[in-house]
């Protein structure tokens, strides 16, 4: 269970985000907003046979595209942790985002037992860990916002965050407000942890597509209110 201290650190990350993904419109997904993958671009991103794995003990092997292999296993093992925070096990796969770079997540499996997939475009993990300070993290903070997304599938938060509501606005920053949980865990397991990068991170991907209206600061706290996710199992604890 997440304590109400954890709840609330998790909300006072969210206020430095805004979303990580929608960037500007993708001419291949003309029916998705934000980076929640519409079911029907699924196929023009993420087709049928795309190498996707699942990492629930952080030891299994790396899809090899990073050319790092240290990287890759530490990327392995990141992926199991923020699984076991969050109560999750998506797939996890690359796509080649050579128009756009950009993550998604989709609630589409290829997996069984996979709670649906976050897709890394592989110009923005170059674009990411060609950054200055931190660049491990930097990729991390986009994996927790698609993860978060992957919440979002698994508990139906998706259409009541956002009923009512012209944008995916409030989608996208609560899964901005679980990216900033996982940020807070790491920093209470490991205080020299850079939660910092993954603030600036997120605040770097602006977003600029018209069907998604920008966000501003005051708002960045509405994850805090909308999150409905405080009691999330380990994922660990459903294998």
């Amino acid at each position: 269970m997440w304590s109400r201290r954890e709840t609330i650190a998790g909300g006072l990350l969210t206020l430095l985000f805004s979303p990580c993904c929608a960037h500007a419109e993708d001419s291949r997904t003309p029916h998705t907003f934000g980076c929640c993958l519409a079911s029907e671009d699924v196929d023009k991103v993420y087709p049928a046979g795309t190498d996707t794995r699942v990492f629930f003990t952080g030891n299994e092997p790396m899809i090899p595209r990073s050319g790092d292999r240290d990287f890759d296993y530490a990327l392995a093992q990141t992926l199991a942790k923020i699984s076991d925070a969050f109560g999750v096990l998506p797939g996890f796969a690359y796509y080649d985002d050579y128009n756009n770079h950009n993550a998604y997540a989709t609630d589409r499996t290829r997996l069984n037992r996979a709670d649906g997939t976050v897709l890394m475009g592989i110009n923005l993990q170059r674009q990411l860990r060609a950054s200055r300070d931190n660049p491990d993290v930097a990729v991390v903070a986009v994996c927790a916002h698609e993860f978060g997304h992957i919440v979002q599938y698994r508990h139906r938060l998706i259409e009541r965050v956002n009923a009512g509501q012209p944008t995916v606005k409030r989608s996208e920053l609560q899964a901005d407000y679980f990216a900033g949980f996982y940020a807070g865990l790491r920093k209470k397991e490991r205080p020299s942890y850079p939660a910092a990068v993954v603030a600036v991170t997120q605040g770097e991907f602006g977003d600029t597509n018209s069907r998604t209206a920008p966000t501003t600061a005051p708002r960045r706290s509405a994850p805090m209110l909308s999150c409905a996710a405080s009691k999330l199992p380990s994922a660990r604890a459903r294998a």
